[in-house]
Formats: C-alpha cells, sequence, structure tokens
C-alpha cells in the first residue's frame, strides 16, 4: 500500500509539471548556471509542456560567449526548445548566432544528442569541433548535433539559423541496423563548412549527413529558409536509406553568404538514396562539386525541379560541377517538368547528367549550355532499350519539321552560343504521329535543335547536325558539260555551303546542281552553330552522267511481266530510252516498269553526245508454296466441325486461298479450312506476285465414339438390402478424358462414377462424355430386380474327397467381391485367406490336409454390414 502511494504521488507530481525557462548564465563545462545543468533540469521536468533553455552570459569577448565542453552533454528527452538567439550580445560575427558550443576535451562526442526523442527545437549556436575518430567504426561518426530514431525536430528557422564547422557532420544520423527512422525533421536556414559569417570555410566532412529520414524537409519553401553549404569535403547533404516524401528546396550548396564559390572539388553537393523514397529536390544552387545532385536507387518517383546546377541565380555565374546530375539505379523520376518553372539551368559542367542503370528518366523544359564535355551521357541501358537522339529535317523561318520514334514528345530549343550546341532555350513541345514525323508551324528566332522522350517516358540528347556521308548521291557530267550533282542527307542544318577544290564557295544550295568535273565538299549547320563538314566527294571527268549506284532492281515473279529497273539518276534528268537485249524499245520513262525478265539498257543525248548505260539483268522468281507446320482437327460426334489450320510456310505466306472438296468444288476462301466434315481437301494458294501452286491435299478423319463394355458387368446388392453397387464396366476408345452420369428415369443424377457404389436401388441410366463433348448413352439397368441375400454360412465341412460337402459352400457371397475372407486355426494362424470368395475354401494348407477340430472365421464384406466371425469345423 505504501509503494503505491509514493506512485500516485510521483504520477500527481508529475502531472502538475509545468513548462519552465532554464537560463544559461554560466559559460562553465558543468555546474550552476551551466548548459548541462539546464538540460538536466529540463529533462528533470518531464515532457507534458515545452521547457524553454534561455541564453544570458555577461561578457564582451567571443571567449564570454563560448561554451567549452570536455564530455558529452545529457542526451536530450523531449518537448525542449534551446534558443541561443535569447542572448543579448552578439559576439560571434552574425546578429542571430550568439553561442558557440565547442569540443576542448580528448574523446569523441557529440554536441547536442537526441535519442528517441520529440518535439526538440535548436536555433541561435554555434557548433564546432566534433569530430570523430579517423579509426572508428562508421555508424560512430560524431556531429552538432545528433539524430537517433527520433521525430518532430526543427533545427534552425529564418533569422534563427544554427552554425555546424569544423566536425565530421554538422547533423547525423547513423546507418545502424535494424533501421528505426528520423520523422519530420526540419533542418532550415543553417550555415555548414563555414564561419557564423558565413564567409569563411571551415569545413566538415559533411554539412548533413542523416540515414533513414522520412517525410522531412531540408531547406524550406523560401529562399530564406534554405541553408547555406560551403566547404564540406565529402557531401553538402547526404540521406541514405530514405523514405517517403523527401523535400530539399532552396539550398544553396558550395557557396557563401556572398554567392562566392567555395571550393569543394570532391564532394557530392545532394545526395539521396532509399528505394520508397520520393525525393523533391527542387530550387537549389549547387556548385563546384564532383558530382552537384546524386540520386541512388530512390524509386518511389525523384522530381528535381527549378535547380541551377553549375550556375547561379542569373545563370551567367561559372559554378561548374564535374558532374552536373548523377542518377543511378533509378527507374521512375523526372529532371525537370511539364512547365517551364519546372525546368532545372544545367550550365558549365564537364558532364551535365549522367544516367546509370536509370531508365526511364523524363528531361523535360530543361536550360542547358555551356556544358565543356557531354551533356546527356547513358550507361547500361536495359537490354532491347536505345536512346537515339530526334533528326530535323527542315529548319526555316516558320517551320521545323523532322523524325523521331513513333507516339513520342518531341522538345524543341534554342541552342546556347557554346561548343554543344545544347538546348538552352525551350519553345515548343509537339507529338510525333504513329510514323514518328512531327512539325512545328510557328516563327523561328534562333538556332534549333531538338530532344525527345520516347513512349516509356525516356529522353535521349539533343539533336544536333549530322551528316550521312555513306547517303551521297553523285551524278557524274555528260560530254564535259556542267552536268554534275552531289546531294547528301544533312539534320539540324540549316545553312548549305558547297565548297570546291579551291575552297571556293560556289553554292548555298542543300543539293549541288550544275556543276562539272571535280572534287568538291559540303558545310552546313545554323548560322555557324556546331557546323559539320562532309567528306570529299569527287565527280570524275570519266563519268556519263549516270548514277546507278542506288539502283533497285525487282524480278519479275512466275512469268508475268512485273519486273522494274528504278532509282537510276541521270545528269540534267535527260530523257532515256529503255532497250531490250534485241535492241527494241521498250520504254521512254526514268524507271522501266512492269517488264518480263531479260536484259535492258538505255540512252541519253543524241548526236555525238549519246551515252549509253550498262546491261541490267532483270530476272524470273519463281516462288512455291509450301505448308511446314499443319494441325488437323478431325470431326467429332459425327458433326461438321473438323479443320485444317496451316501456321507456317517454308518460303513465304500467300496472298490468296482457294479450298477444294474432293468433287473439286470451292468451299472456303479463309486462309484456314473450318467447320468441314470428314474428307479429303485441296489448296492452291495465291500470291500477289502473280503465283500460284497446289500446296497439297489434307484428309480430315472422323474421330471414333467410345463404347460402353458391359460383358463383365456385375451389380451387388448390400447386406441390408437397401443399396445397390456395381463392378466390371470398362470404357473402349481413345478420347479420354470421360465424364460420366447415372441418371434415374425423371432425370436426376445419381452418381458421377463409372462403377456406381452405395446407391439406393432403382431404375438407372449410364451416359459418358468424351474429350470432344461427345456423349454416349448406355444401357438402362433396372437395378430393383436385386434380391438381398445374406451370407449363409456352414459351420462344417468333411474333405474326404466323396463329393459331399468337401468345400465350404457359402451361399450369397456374389454380392460381396471386394470381401474379405480368413480362416484361423486354434493357436491363431490364419490358413486361408482371398479377397471375393472365387476360390472356396477346401481344408488343404500349404498342399496338405489341414487336421480335424474347430477352426474360426473372419469375414469383412467392405461394406457397412460389418465384420462376420464364426467356428468352422473340419470333420472326417
Amino acid at each position: 500500500m505504501r509503494r503505491f502511494v509514493v506512485f500516485l504521488c510521483l504520477l500527481l507530481h508529475s502531472v502538475l509539471l509545468k513548462a519552465e525557462t532554464f537560463i544559461v548564465t554560466s559559460n562553465a563545462d558543468s555546474g550552476t548556471g551551466s548548459l548541462r545543468a539546464a538540460i538536466l533540469a529540463a529533462n528533470a521536468n518531464g515532457i507534458t509542456a515545452t521547457d524553454f533553455i534561455t541564453f544570458n552570459l555577461a561578457g564582451t569577448t567571443r571567449t564570454d560567449v563560448s561554451i567549452s565542453l570536455a564530455t558529452e552533454l545529457p542526451i536530450l528527452t523531449s518537448n525542449i526548445v534551446i534558443d541561443g538567439t535569447t542572448q543579448p550580445s552578439a559576439l560571434l560575427g552574425n546578429p542571430n548566432i550568439k553561442v558557440a558550443i565547442i569540443r576542448v576535451g580528448s574523446g569523441f562526442f557529440n554536441g547536442l544528442r537526441l535519442d528517441n526523442a520529440s518535439l526538440i527545437e535548436i536555433y541561435g549556436l554555434s557548433f564546432s569541433n566534433f569530430k570523430a575518430d579517423p579509426l572508428g567504426d562508421v555508424d560512430d561518426k560524431k556531429a552538432g548535433v545528433f539524430l537517433y530514431n527520433s521525430r518532430d525536430i526543427v533545427i534552425g528557422e529564418p533569422l534563427k539559423p544554427n552554425c555546424f564547422s569544423n566536425s565530421y557532420a554538422g547533423v547525423l544520423a547513423p546507418f545502424v541496423i535494424p533501421r528505426l527512422d528520423n520523422v519530420n525533421i526540419k533542418i532550415s536556414s543553417n550555415i555548414f563548412g563555414l564561419g557564423e559569417n558565413g564567409i569563411n570555410a571551415q569545413p566538415n566532412d559533411s554539412g548533413i549527413d542523416i540515414s533513414f529520414l522520412n517525410n522531412s524537409t531540408i531547406g524550406g519553401s523560401t529562399p530564406l529558409e534554405g541553408n547555406l553549404l560551403g566547404a564540406n569535403t565529402r557531401a553538402g547533404i547526404a540521406l541514405a536509406g530514405a523514405a517517403e516524401q523527401i523535400n530539399v528546396v532552396n539550398n544553396k550548396v558550395g557557396l557563401n553568404i556572398n554567392g562566392d564559390q567555395v571550393v569543394s572539388s570532391a564532394s557530392t553537393g545532394i545526395y539521396v538514396n532509399g528505394e520508397s523514397a520520393a525525393p523533391l529536390i527542387k530550387n537549389n544552387i549547387v556548385a563546384g562539386q564532383l558530382k552537384g545532385i546524386y540520386v541512388y536507387f530512390a524509386n518511389g518517383g525523384f522530381k528535381l525541379e527549378g535547380n541551377s546546377v553549375g550556375t547561379g541565380i542569373l545563370g551567367t555565374e561559372i559554378f561548374g560541377n564535374k558532374i552536373g546530375i548523377h542518377i543511378h539505379l533509378c527507374n521512375n523520376g523526372a529532371i525537370g517538368g511539364n512547365v517551364i518553372e519546372n525546368g532545372n539551368k544545367i550550365a558549365y559542367n564537364l558532364t551535365a547528367v549522367f544516367l546509370e542503370f536509370a531508365y526511364p528518366i523524363s528531361i523535360l523544359k530543361n536550360s542547358f549550355y555551356c556544358n565543356t564535355g557531354s551533356t546527356l551521357t547513358f550507361s547500361d541501358l536495359p537490354e532491347g532499350k536505345s536512346l537515339i537522339p530526334p533528326k530535323i529535317s527542315t529548319i526555316s523561318p516558320n517551320l521545323v519539321s523532322g523524325q523521331y520514334l513513333p507516339n513520342s514528345k518531341i522538345e524543341l530549343f534554342y541552342t546556347d552560343e557554346c561548343v554543344n550546341c545544347e538546348g538552352k532555350t525551350w519553345f515548343a513541345t509537339l507529338p510525333t504521329d504513329a510514323n514518328g514525323n512531327w512539325v512545328y508551324n510557328g516563327p523561328v528566332i534562333g538556332k534549333v535543335t531538338s530532344m525527345g522522350t520516347n513512349s516509356d517516358g525516356a529522353t535521349a540528347t539533343f539533336s544536333k547536325p549530322l551528316l550521312i556521308n555513306e547517303s551521297a548521291v553523285i551524278t557524274g557530267v555528260i560530254c564535259g558539260e556542267s552536268t554534275g550533282s552531289i546531294s547528301v542527307d544533312v539534320y539540324d542544318a540549316s545553312i548549305f555551303e558547297w565548297y570546291n577544290s579551291s575552297d571556293q564557295l560556289i553554292s548555298t544550295s542543300r543539293m549541288l546542281t550544275g556543276v562539272g568535273f571535280g572534287i568538291y565538299y559540303l558545310k552546313a549547320g545554323q548560322k555557324g552553330a556546331c557546323d559539320v563538314i562532309s567528306q570529299k566527294f569527287t565527280i570524275s571527268s570519266a563519268n556519263n552522267g549516270i548514277n546507278d549506284l542506288q539502283k533497285v532492281i525487282t524480278n519479275s515473279s512466275c512469268g508475268l511481266s512485273n519486273g522494274s529497273i528504278t532509282n537510276i539518276t541521270v545528269a540534267n534528268n535527260l530523257a532515256r530510252t529503255w532497250y531490250n537485249s534485241l535492241g527494241q524499245v521498250v520504254s521512254n520513262a526514268d524507271n522501266l516498269l512492269n517488264v518480263n525478265a531479260g536484259v535492258y539498257y538505255f540512252k541519253v543525248g543524241t548526236g555525238s553526245c549519246e551515252v549509253v548505260s550498262a546491261n541490267y539483268v532483270i530476272g524470273n522468281t519463281i516462288i512455291t508454296y509450301k505448308a511446314t507446320v499443319t494441325n488437323i482437327i478431325p470431326e467429332t460426334c459425327g458433326n461438321s466441325n473438323g479443320s485444317v489450320n496451316i501456321t507456317a510456310y517454308e518460303t513465304q505466306k500467300p496472298d490468296r486461298f482457294e479450298w477444294f472438296d474432293a468433287k473439286g468444288n470451292i468451299i472456303s476462301t479463309a486462309e484456314n479450312l473450318r467447320n468441314q466434315p470428314a474428307g479429303r481437301y485441296g489448296l492452291i494458294a495465291y500470291g500477289n506476285n502473280g503465283c500460284a501452286n497446289t500446296v497439297g491435299e489434307f484428309e480430315i478423319l472422323a474421330s471414333q465414339l467410345p463404347t460402353l463394355d458391359f460383358s463383365s458387368f456385375r451389380q451387388y446388392i448390400s447386406c441390408d438390402g437397401k443399396t445397390i453397387s456395381t463392378a466390371g464396366l470398362i470404357v473402349n476408345g481413345s478420347s479420354a478424358p470421360y465424364t460420366y452420369k447415372w441418371e434415374d428415369d425423371v432425370g436426376n443424377t445419381v452418381s458421377t462414377m463409372l462403377n456406381i457404389t452405395g446407391v439406393q436401388k432403382g431404375k438407372y441410366t449410364l451416359s459418358l462424355t468424351d474429350k470432344n463433348g461427345c456423349i454416349v448413352i448406355g444401357q438402362t439397368i433396372d437395378f430393383n430386380e436385386l434380391i438381398s441375400s445374406s451370407l449363409q454360412l456352414p459351420n462344417t465341412i468333411s474333405p474326404n474327397g466323396d463329393g459331399i460337402n468337401d468345400y465350404w459352400e457359402i451361399k450369397g457371397v456374389q454380392n460381396y467381391p471386394l470381401g474379405a475372407f480368413s480362416i484361423f486355426s486354434r493357436d491363431g494362424n490364419r490358413v486361408y485367406y482371398s479377397i471375393g470368395y472365387t476360390k472356396p475354401f477346401n481344408g488343404l494348407y500349404n498342399g496338405g490336409l489341414l487336421p480335424t477340430g474347430v477352426y474360426y472365421y473372419v469375414i469383412d464384406l467392405k461394406t457397412d454390414c460389418g465384420m462376420q466371425t464364426g467356428s468352422l469345423t473340419i470333420i472326417k
């Protein structure tokens, strides 16, 4: 009872505790008025109401407002606000950071430690020298503020920042398994890796290094809430094992408070990892890092929006990272978005975006410019996936058109002025049609590039001027005249300049025409942007003006007049006269069409300048249609439901079909023959090429119905005369599996087994259905005629060979073919055993006659009649 009273008093005391304010008046490590004493008092005051720790340190120097710790402060409980901005004097070089907490002991420990805590707020403090043992475990690192399994924590806010410098980490949560999440953490307006004035470099290894962060924010929705992270040597913000919604917003990484770059060349600016994490990384500035933003295995759907990666707010600052954005092992995310405000500025980096094992990633409405290496680099795309840039076919003052993948999306940009011709200014988004074509109709005021996003949502890199030398079509001169021409496929170009071997500009047309023999090359691009130069093409003086390198010869088929010769060019497009091998004129068209197999040539020009082409041979292709895979389904149940299905042909599939029955009548023009009776059928196949032949003859067989064999049929009645059973029914056939149904004379089903067991006496009919659905009706059997017959068991036999009572004859035994019959001697040895009483007991055992005497029988009829026992006497 006394123990209960003490407990009740303590409980009432805890309930009555009120919020308290504990004032730090001493900068000593411990003792009255110290920070340590204030934390102990706040912890002791319970967690029901919010306690405040404020500061009123006397003095006029930095030392007077600095608390030097030899050991770690007490671990904070919950519901505590530690507010350094309450200190009256501002002696640390920042009007809102007023109290310094410094590790001076030889051991390694944290500044403030939060274990299993909630509702903690920390403002206006400067943490420094909270280093970790360089030989210690990775999960034993130290920080200015240490978090473990905590929630609802606020570290800094506008006009109440903290500063973290010269430590392993500013804010740290260790990677300890099993994971315990830190939930609803907000870290805003703080300074990491710089002095309190935000200028002097005082690097941490990491500014913020939090594992298992869940639904939390680093920075905030306004620029004043963003953290300043400069000169940290390993990472600015590192979030491993993150979960759910993570907001990293409005932070500045790699800069000081004046917006000047602070060297962090081996650091990662922002790192987020966590399979279920859905990070929103928005409106951050990331400068001078080894990797600017690194998203690794975050498949909750990451978003990178409005960031300046490698540049600043103005977009002209040169703050390049080695890799601007690295996306690794992600399958769900976007860089940029569907509105222009979500686009990122990605500039002055060595590599702008590196996608590694990452697909599909959408990259939309961003501004890329002056990245000195690659714009988009892809590594290890999934098997069967590729990301090829789109192509612009035409650029004019009022139109841009081109080709990409079907049912995809094209973004058009005006390019920058740097060497890579990246898309700096977005001006249109267009769909591609089912053939991959797209068209922009509108004013074009600059140099243009395009970026394509396929139907998976994966974006390829920018298109650039592309010249395909292999596509060149060269037409020579005729009789030394200026009839030569050169055309070559060029993309993403609006300016075309043809030069001769003396580097003289001779044409600005897309195709060079009307020139004599010589050497020529093409320079193409957009107002000097990323120009491409072709190889040197030669128009020979010995050329006859005929270019047949791209010719297409189509053979005739099966002796028809459907051969052709096309795609031969002639200088000045002179008229041609086509001849056959007999010298007969067959055509005056540019392309020779609809002719038989044979040898053909043409002539151009007249008089002393007549040019004769080479001989071209049109062959005759004979195609024979031959089936290689055939599936014939027989007729079943006497119905017209047979079919012939041809699923593969040896060469190519015919275009038309004619099926014939045995009398030569056409019965179908479908590809496969369906719903026909048993019989023989023929198929003739036709091609649009004019070829035709008999594919073959096919026979549809009739499947045989199964039969019910009653030759061994037996029927039995139970010992009580109430139920009947059958045995010996057999099904003959090859169309298993079968289903069975016994029905009474009004159609009720009494059994679905072939041989029935335990069914009441009655008149029943058996039917079976095979795998084809065919039904066979069996006999109708009247089981009412069965008469109950109990076993009649004689109690003596005299096996003396006189023909009288030599066997143990049991009447009614035929009704129990599954019964077990045993006879035992007096000493328990079984001298007879039989399943079904097919061979009556005759007194013999192991070939010898048993001695006279009393024996005992045990009969199990395997029915509900139970066991029958009794004695049997052998007499002489």
